[in-house]
């Protein structure tokens, strides 16, 4: 199995390599569009990118992990270490979304070559942003385990053993505030033996007072290093537990999210879609995923009926789904999309921490809203936005939310995007009016009426009089919003209601 990823890696690695210089040619284009935007990492990301297809010119497709590694590396060289989460996932998905508008201009390509893309991609998002949000989730931890109170700290360094032991992170108490660069300083620290590093971290931290204790507490593959306050304070066992297993459960949950939320998750979700047959099944299936895949307790599902220009509810899970169905927006009137249709168009999820920034006061007080995500439904493979999905935590939730969620959701936003799409006209079809469907007999009717049939020869076929017909013909300009019979019957020609 390894060996087939790695395979589709690859392949996607050398597709985007082809396609180097009619990307660059877009690159530049969208370039000023972005730095028009005064997007903060737009420089940084073209200076990446001059640097990344450099290897095209020197005939050589590196492995695609060594191809990031070398990626990283050159970033953290050359720009500040901390950047803008929200920055970096709409730049890249930008890029993602050029390659597969470049792979459907070229006729040779093939939904696998979509997939391969779509892979690299997901490969970067796992080795950069994710690393990167566990990273400060762990230093968040330990700030937790200061606030406990449980012994009073000055700080603690969590310790890892690989060839040396080396500093992974220095977190002090808010009593005990140092420059940023001397933390900085600690976490650079190695050392053979980690009583040099106790020792180190000490002095750097200016703790290193006559008397001053330093508690050790091992844990798995990691040591912890607590410097106390006062060492005239005894410890206890049960003190040095509670802190062990604190620290052991944080550990085990993020083990947990990195192996199951982002890799599992999304295949779990696609594989909930691949079972859904017909636009009925297939909405709910995506809103319904939505939620038990990801942590979020309720979630409306909205398509775009470009056929009126409208916003419209489709489903609703853990929420009214006939409510939902009711709701239909000009959407280019929202705040929401007013504002945010850029990023959204770029298939990037938005946090609100409240929701009354972006949609109407009407709903924000019939569903009880609070904090908010909003998740494009795109379609790479056609680089169109399809929807929208609105998620939270319940009624009246305030919370917040992970980069590792929002970067899982994009692959969320596609799968669902790749599925609405194929029963797009048959969804709209059927959630778009509020009649619901033509019934058989008024498909007839105006198959025959496209088939260029007058009224009085539609009814005699059909053994009708002519008035019946006639009503028939209101009743389908009505359902489908045409102007006449005949944008009737090209409406239901393209919505393939009639062939």
């Amino acid at each position: 199995m390894e060996h087939k990823v790695d395979q589709l890696l690859q392949r996607g690695l050398s597709i985007i390599f082809q396609l180097s210089k009619p990307f660059m040619k877009e690159w530049k284009e969208v370039l000023a569009t972005l730095k028009y935007r005064k997007d903060s990492l737009v420089d940084e990301f073209n200076v990446i990118i001059q640097i990344a297809f450099q290897q095209v010119f020197l005939d050589k497709i590196p492995s695609v992990d060594s191809f990031i590694l070398s990626l990283l590396t050159e970033w953290q060289n050359r720009f500040a270490s901390k950047y803008d989460e929200n920055e970096s996932i709409y730049l890249l998905t930008t890029i993602e979304n050029m390659f597969h508008k470049l792979l459907t201009e070229r006729k040779s390509s093939t939904f696998l070559d979509h997939q391969a893309v779509q892979s690299v991609f997901l490969r970067i998002l796992d080795q950069t942003l994710l690393a990167r949000d566990l990273e400060d989730r762990n230093e968040k931890w330990v700030k937790n385990i200061i606030s406990t109170n449980i012994i009073q700290m000055e700080w603690i360094a969590v310790i890892n053993k690989q060839e040396e032991y080396q500093v992974e992170s220095v977190v002090c108490s808010e009593q005990n505030q140092v420059d940023s660069h001397l933390i900085d300083m600690s976490t650079s620290l190695k050392a053979s033996q980690i009583d040099h590093l106790s020792m180190a971290i000490a002095r750097l931290l200016g703790t290193n007072r006559d008397g001053d204790t330093i508690l050790r507490i091992p844990c798995l593959n990691d040591t912890l290093l607590i410097g106390l306050q006062n060492s005239s304070v005894a410890v206890t066992d049960h003190e040095i537990e509670f802190i062990r297993g604190m620290y052991l459960r944080q550990l085990k949950l993020r083990h947990l999210e990195s192996k199951l939320e982002w890799k599992d998750a999304s295949l779990l979700f696609l594989q909930h879609l691949l079972r859904a047959r017909g636009a009925d099944k297939a909405v709910k299936a995506i809103s319904e995923g939505l939620v038990e895949y990801m942590p979020f307790n309720r979630c409306a599902l909205f398509m775009y009926n470009h056929y009126e220009g409208k916003g419209i509810g489709v489903s609703g899970y853990n929420v009214s789904n006939p409510s939902v169905q009711q709701i239909k927006e000009e959407i280019f009137k929202l705040p929401l999309i007013k504002k945010y249709f850029h990023s959204l168009n770029h298939s990037q999820p938005l946090y609100f921490a409240n929701a009354a920034q972006v949609l109407p006061k009407k709903y924000v007080h019939e569903y009880k809203l609070k904090s908010l995500v909003v998740l494009p439904i795109f379609v790479p493979t056609k680089s169109t936005l399809i929807g929208i999905a609105l998620l939270d935590q319940g009624e009246d939730s305030q919370f917040d939310v992970s980069i590792q969620t929002l970067t899982t959701l994009i692959k969320f936003g596609h799968y669902a995007g790749e599925l609405l799409f194929s029963i797009r006209d048959e969804a709209l079809q059927q959630f778009g009016n509020a009649n619901g469907v033509l019934t058989q007999r008024e498909k007839e009717v105006l198959k025959l009426i496209a088939d260029g049939a007058t009224i009085n020869e539609a009814a005699t076929t059909l053994h009708l009089s002519s008035y019946t017909v006639r009503d028939y013909i209101s009743i389908i300009i009505q359902k489908l919003a045409a102007k006449n019979r005949t944008d009737a019957a090209v409406k239901a020609i393209k919505m393939n209601l009639i062939s």
